[in-house]
């Protein structure tokens, strides 16, 4: 993978896309370049529609099919993720760390226990527990809501059962699409 690339896994209802996605900076962090008001493509003529994610060799999992099918390239529309981790086994950088260390003490934030539960979108939803760092109301305002500590169970409709299965995660952090949030409970 080149290092202006980055490789991330997007939900959206009923789909898994894992692939890679274009970087300004090595530096950068995932959550801040999809917060961005304008996501960055390092070709801008390829962009199909203002509000897509550009990914590269991508694979979509649908449920019980792992590799369903392939991409060299495919546009996501952002309203649809439902929330994305990225490749990472642990925070980013060194560089990374200091200076979101330095950050968190500036601005006095304290770490908070949350629980999410997302908009059902076919015959699912998520139900997602974590920690928070911040002022929730500040992060709630951006497209995609930092989560650490992850544990995320997908609750999945079955004929006339409910069905409660734990998604795995290739680290312990996710960025939630804030307008998929349907309720949360801070603590």
């Amino acid at each position: 993978m080149d290092s202006d690339k980055r490789l991330i896994t997007v939900f959206t209802p009923g789909k898994t896309y894992t692939g890679e996605i274009d970087v300004p900076n090595p530096l950068l962090r995932t959550t801040d370049l999809l917060n961005s008001t304008s996501l960055y493509w390092k070709d801008p003529s390829r962009k199909s529609f203002g509000d897509a994610l550009l990914m590269y060799n991508v694979i979509l999992a649908i449920d019980g099919i792992d590799k369903y099918q392939s991409f060299e390239s495919i546009q996501i529309r952002q309203p649809n993720i439902i929330f994305f981790h990225d490749g990472y086994a642990e925070l980013g950088s060194s560089k990374e760390k200091e200076r979101a260390g330095k950050l968190t003490e500036k601005a006095h934030e304290e770490k908070k226990t949350i629980h999410l539960i997302t908009k059902a979108r076919v015959n699912s939803f998520f139900e997602i527990k974590g920690t928070f760092h911040g002022l929730f109301k500040n992060k709630s305002n951006h497209k995609y809501i930092p989560i650490n500590d992850v544990t995320l169970y997908e609750i999945i409709r079955r004929q006339d059962k409910w069905v409660k299965r734990k998604v795995g995660l290739v680290n312990n952090f996710i960025g939630v699409n804030s307008s998929y949030v349907e309720s949360c409970s801070l603590f």
